[in-house]
């Protein structure tokens, strides 16, 4: 039986250079955070700019957190993402009214919760399980707690939180997640990323 090889998203890329690095590392999807509180925040011309540098397929996707959605499927246009992230307080009749596909993040709590929230949004192509933090949407570092991991999804489940080269490997062979996402755990500051770090969490995945 083949080794399920584990999809990997590396969030928080603030310009075209980090864009091609990343690319060159073969990462599958680069995340770019559109959330105005987020010391990541890019403008939708810089994100239009690191749309160039990202070949066919590697996707592209936006990280929203409750963006008006008829201002959410403009700027989806208007960048061209392949996907957005909604990443805040998003009810399924937001998600139904989307013109492009979405993944849908979850500041997981409690078992029950993480299941209520797969439930509403039945047409997520992904769910990303990200560590709870009070009034804080990702990015912070935290490790999610893996005894809340859905044993049984019908959808792709994403691994966030506090990824890095010394805890990845050891954390997706608990969960086997479709896909891993890094961010902070790869970053010397915040939207800063180290692709040494980059490098050596892949090379710890086999990558």
């Amino acid at each position: 039986m083949s080794q399920h090889r584990v999809k990997i998203k590396l969030c928080g890329i603030t310009s075209p250079d980090q864009a091609r690095q990343a690319v060159d590392l073969g990462v599958d999807a680069l995340g770019m955070i559109l959330h105005a509180d987020s010391p990541r925040l890019i403008s939708r011309q810089k994100a239009q700019l690191i749309r160039a540098e990202v070949p066919a397929f590697v996707s592209l996707v936006g990280v929203v957190v409750n963006c008006p959605v008829e201002q959410l499927n403009r700027m989806a246009q208007d960048i061209g993402l392949d996907l957005v992230q909604l990443h805040g307080d998003e009810d399924a009749n937001d998600a139904e009214r989307l013109q492009v596909p979405y993944i849908r993040a979850i500041r997981a709590k409690s078992e029950q919760q993480i299941a209520a929230e797969m439930e509403n949004f039945p047409a997520a192509r992904a769910i990303l399980l990200d560590p709870w933090m009070a009034g804080v949407h990702g990015g912070t570092g935290q490790m999610l707690d893996l005894d809340l991991w859905p044993r049984e999804s019908t959808k792709p489940l994403v691994l966030a939180g506090g990824l890095n080269a010394d805890n990845i490997a050891s954390r997706v062979a608990a969960v086997r997640p479709f896909a891993v996402d890094l961010n902070s755990g790869v970053e010397v500051a915040p939207g800063a990323k180290d692709f040494k770090m980059v490098a050596a969490a892949l090379a710890a995945l086999g990558r």
